[in-house]
C-alpha cells in the first residue's frame, strides 16, 4: 500500500517524538513526512521537524498565538494531509484553516482533565470544548478515536459525524525495538507508576499506598518516574518531598525501558480522560503484571479478548493497596498476567497500527482529488 508522492503533516504537542516510529512506516509507504511540536527531542534528519507555541493549558491569548501559527505556517508549507495527535490540536487547527481545503485528520487521545473536575469552571470549558468541536466537524475529514466510550461521547454531543469516525485500539507500539523482557526477580519486590504527574493520574494514591505498604511492615520498591506537571495544593514538589524517603521519584527519565525491566509491577491508578494509556503497552511488552483503574481507555486496553491486568475502582487507595500487596505475594498470580500480557500487547504492534493510519491516510487524499 502507498501513499503517492504525499506530503504528510503530523502535528502535536511535548510528546509528539512519539510519532517517529509511526513516520517510519509512513516514509516506507511512499510519504515525506513533517512533525511540528514543542518537543525538545532530538529528531533524526529524515524528518523535518518544526517547533512552534503550544500551550497545554487553556490560555486565551496563547492559543490565538498558536492559531496565528497554523494559519502563517501551512500557508507557507503546502501538505496533502495533515493529522493532529493532541488535545487542543484537534480543535485548534482546523479552527486557523477554516478556509484551506488541505485535508485534516486527527486522533482523540483522550478527554483530557476538564472532564474528571466539577464545578463552574469546568462546565464553563466543557461547554466551549463542545462548541468548538461542532463548529470545526464538517472541516475534519475522519476523527480516529483509540476507545468507543470516546467515540461515543463524540457522536451523541454530535461533535462528528459517525460516518467521519473510526477506532484504532491505540497509537501503537514498536515491539521489534523492545528486545528485554524483564526478570521480575528484584529484591526486594519493586513496584514502578510511569505516568505526567499529574493529580488525576492517581499519583496521590500511588504515593499514600506505598506510605500504608511500608506502615504495615512490607519491604517493597516504589519506582515513580514521569515530570512533575501540576504545581497546585493538590500536588506539587512540596508534597512530593513528603514521600522521599518511601518512594524514589526520579522525575523525566530518557531510560523508562531499562526501569521497567528492573522492575517486578507497573501500576497505573489513573482517573483521567485516558484515551489508550501507551505505558501499559511498553509494561507489558517487557512482561510486567499491571495493576490499574476501571477507567475510559484502560478497560479498553484490559478487556480487548483477555484480561490482561488487575483493575480496581478508581480514586482507591485501600484497594490499591490490597491489589499491590496480594500481587507481590502471589508469585502464581505474576505469571500469569505476565505471559498474557506478553501475548496481548501482540495485536497493538506499529507495524498493525501503522497500515490502518495508512489507509485512513491515503483515503482522505483520493477524496479530496475527486
Amino acid at each position: 500500500m502507498t501513499i503517492e508522492r504525499g506530503k504528510i503533516c503530523l502535528v502535536g504537542g511535548e510528546d509528539v517524538h512519539k510519532r517517529i516510529d509511526l513516520s517510519k512506516y509512513l516514509i516506507a509507504a511512499g510519504s515525506e513526512v513533517t512533525i511540528i511540536g514543542t518537543s525538545s527531542y532530538n529528531f533524526p534528519d529524515y524528518i523535518k521537524y518544526e517547533n512552534y507555541p503550544l500551550q497545554r493549558e487553556f490560555s486565551l491569548l496563547s492559543d490565538l498565538k498558536t492559531i496565528q501559527w497554523y494559519k502563517e505556517y501551512f500557508t507557507n508549507n503546502s501538505f496533502d494531509l495533515i493529522h493532529t495527535f493532541d488535545t487542543k490540536p484537534a480543535f485548534l487547527l482546523p479552527i486557523a484553516l477554516r478556509r484551506q481545503n488541505t485535508p485534516i485528520s486527527r486522533t482523540i487521545t483522550g478527554l483530557g482533565k476538564i472532564f474528571m473536575k466539577k464545578g463552574l469552571s469546568s462546565f464553563i470549558l466543557k461547554t466551549m470544548y463542545q462548541k468548538l468541536h461542532k463548529s470545526i466537524r464538517k472541516r475534519v475529514a475522519v476523527t480516529v478515536f483509540q476507545n468507543t466510550d470516546d467515540q461515543d461521547y463524540f457522536i451523541k454531543n454530535q461533535l462528528a459525524d459517525r460516518d467521519q469516525t473510526t477506532l484504532i485500539l491505540s497509537s501503537g507500539i514498536e515491539l521489534k525495538d523492545i528486545s528485554k523482557v524483564a526478570s521480575r526477580k528484584s529484591n526486594p519486590y519493586t513496584f514502578i507508576c510511569v505516568s505526567r504527574l499529574v493529580y488525576e493520574k492517581g499519583i496521590i494514591n500511588y504515593l499514600e499506598a506505598a506510605k500504608t505498604l511500608k506502615s504495615q511492615g512490607f519491604d517493597y520498591r516504589f519506582l515513580l518516574v514521569g515530570p512533575l506537571e501540576e504545581n497546585s495544593e493538590r500536588l506539587n514538589q512540596s508534597i512530593l518531598d513528603q514521600y522521599q524517603d518511601v518512594v524514589e521519584i526520579l522525575g523525566s527519565r530518557t531510560d523508562v525501558m531499562d526501569l521497567l525491566c528492573q522492575s517486578d509491577a507497573f501500576v497505573l491508578p489513573t482517573f483521567y480522560g485516558e484515551g489508550f494509556p501507551r505505558v501499559l503497552l511498553e509494561a507489558a511488552a517487557v512482561g510486567l503484571p499491571i495493576i490499574s483503574t476501571k477507567v475510559t481507555g484502560v478497560t479498553q486496553y484490559v478487556y480487548n479478548n483477555k484480561e490482561a491486568a488487575i483493575l480496581i475502582e478508581p480514586n482507591q487507595t485501600n484497594a490499591l493497596v490490597e491489589a499491590m500487596k496480594g500481587l507481590a505475594e502471589n508469585k502464581y498470580l505474576n505469571e500469569d498476567l505476565s505471559k498474557i500480557g506478553l501475548e496481548h500487547v501482540k495485536q497493538f504492534g506499529l507495524d498493525k497500527i501503522s497500515k490502518e493510519y495508512i489507509t485512513i491516510f491515503e483515503t482522505a487524499i483520493n477524496q479530496r482529488k475527486i
